[in-house]
């Protein structure tokens, strides 16, 4: 059942939201100065049935030219054949379609175009502690909009992309002000093919970026406020996405709750994407699956800094008050959604030595300084290799 939920919004971009509006795209792409676009995105988004008449309009009208070799953790390589196409057929702008990583990746392929970039190691040198990252230029990254057809990472929102190093097996962060889309058709019709899996781990992913925003130290009330709604409005219509996957209106506020977290996190993240960066990275767990698997771990671990958080939480979610603990209580409530729209509370653990494959991902946390700097708490590399083999099942 389609959704009558609609609307146009300039914050923190351009913004244009509702049933049935990739019929705009190419208005919206032409006003954010694309006339020659390349079309970044992965081989499940260009199976959905409405993807080729989509792809077909961009070509006629925009000369469009499509990769869809992105996997699921975008990688260097696969940047760098994006920018190979974009420079071959004469490329001004890019067009994600797709989830988080077709847009991570498309915005790496419009920083390295505008910079004259292109080679291995240009990716992890404009990532954040690479030694082009503080002389990326603005006004050289090409336009991008992008069309989101998940309801997760909240990238088509973010000023970020991640993408991951294949042979150092992690996960580089770039960070910067251009590589907020100049226009997102955000159009939650495209989301009634996910299956009931990705639905759930992608609900989790846009969650956990609420949470660790609003238990995030720092004042920022805007931020906060933004992720309280965004959570409500996951914890409400997820359950409905995945039980009932054509419901319009439950998959149009997920659409939505996922930007307004993307928009929360601003304010920063925490250890939660600090270890689900190199687990992906090392495993190749899908990110949201891992965020799941994490955040109540997280939680007990940051419990002593995010009391007044989770009581903030609690009632925004219209959760009994009760006399107990107000992290428990949300630890209980995130179980409780998990285990409601399917998704295990462990992961499978890796083969050979547990306790040494831990600590390897421990140190390799312990690198992702970006989100450490906003978890509630300071973490030691032990406390961090415990959680992972509580994650693993251990």
């Amino acid at each position: 059942m389609p959704s009558a939920l609609r609307a146009n919004i300039t914050f923190p971009t351009r913004y244009r939201f509702g049933w049935g509006r990739r019929s705009e795209l190419v208005a919206e792409a032409r006003a954010a100065g694309i006339h020659r676009a390349l079309v970044v995105t992965d081989r499940g988004v260009a199976a959905q049935p409405w993807f080729p008449a989509l792809a077909a309009t961009l070509a006629d009208e925009l000369g469009a030219e499509v990769v869809d070799g992105v996997s699921t953790n975008p990688t260097e390589p696969e940047v760098l054949e994006g920018v190979a196409a974009y420079r071959a057929h004469g490329c001004d702008g890019v067009i994600a379609i797709g989830g988080g990583s077709p847009m991570d990746a498309a915005k790496v392929v419009a920083l390295l175009a505008g910079h004259g970039a292109g080679a291995p190691g240009d990716a992890a040198a404009f990532a954040l502690g690479g030694d082009r990252a503080r002389g990326i230029r603005g006004d050289a990254i090409r336009p991008i909009v992008c069309v989101p057809t998940t309801s997760g990472t909240g990238s088509e929102l973010s000023i970020g992309a991640v993408i991951s190093d294949p042979a150092a097996k992690v996960k580089r962060t770039l960070l910067h002000a251009g590589l907020m889309p100049r226009a997102v058709v955000a159009d939650p019709e495209v989301t009634l093919g996910l299956p009931a899996a990705v639905t759930a781990a992608t609900g989790l992913d846009a969650l956990t970026h609420a949470i660790e925003a609003l238990c995030a130290p720092g004042y920022h009330p805007m931020c906060d406020a933004i992720a309280l709604e965004a959570a409500r409005l996951i914890v409400r219509h997820l359950p409905r996405a995945v039980a009932t996957p054509r419901d319009g209106d439950a998959r149009a506020q997920l659409m939505m709750a996922a930007s307004m977290a993307a928009v929360a996190f601003q304010k920063g993240l925490g250890l939660v994407h600090a270890m689900a960066h190199p687990l992906g990275a090392a495993t190749g767990v899908h990110h949201g699956l891992a965020n799941a698997v994490l955040l109540p771990l997280v939680l007990d671990v940051n419990r002593d800094a995010i009391g007044d958080a989770c009581g903030r939480l609690l009632a925004a979610l219209d959760a009994p008050a009760g006399a107990g603990d107000p992290v428990d209580a949300v630890i209980a409530t995130i179980r409780a959604l998990e285990a409601e729209v399917g998704l295990p509370a462990t992961l499978p653990a890796p083969a050979g030595d547990l306790d040494g494959a831990c600590g390897e991902l421990a140190a390799l946390a312990m690198d992702e300084r970006l989100y450490l700097a906003t978890n509630p708490r300071k973490v030691a590399p032990v406390e961090i290799a415990t959680i992972y083999r509580r994650a693993f099942g251990a």
